[in-house]
């Protein structure tokens, strides 16, 4: 037990207190008021550009079940991680498509510069 506690724990008996009991909870144990409730990620979509290490833009896409959020509903409801992934798996399937239309967007544009760029190089 750590000095700390110890020190609360002869406040307590100092105090008054008989028949202390010291029980570890963690996070998963505590139950939240109405202004202490936390947000937790269910489920995440994100779509980044970066230019790579060859300074190719490249787009990459992370969807899927937060852990946070899939424990809390697992936990508290009864509700399994599989059933949450069946849920968002039309969602994810879409957004899976949406990152591939935007990037083949900006493939395309690329493309267009890259013609645009020549085509003024070549005229010159």
């Amino acid at each position: 037990m750590d000095k700390f506690l110890e020190s609360i724990i002869q406040a307590a008996k100092d105090a008054g207190a008989k028949d202390i009991e010291v029980a570890k909870i963690s996070g998963k144990d505590l139950i939240f008021g109405p202004k202490e409730k936390p947000e937790l990620n269910i489920i995440r979509s994100l779509s980044t550009v970066y230019y790579d290490e060859d300074d190719n833009l490249a787009l990459e896409m992370n969807a899927g079940l937060g852990s946070s959020g899939s424990d809390f509903l697992s936990e508290a409801y009864g509700i399994s991680e599989k059933k949450v992934k069946d849920i968002y798996k039309s969602a994810v399937n879409e957004f899976e498509k949406c990152t591939n239309t935007l990037k083949d967007l900006i493939e395309n544009k690329i493309e267009e510069m890259n013609k645009g760029e020549s085509k003024d190089v070549s005229e010159d």
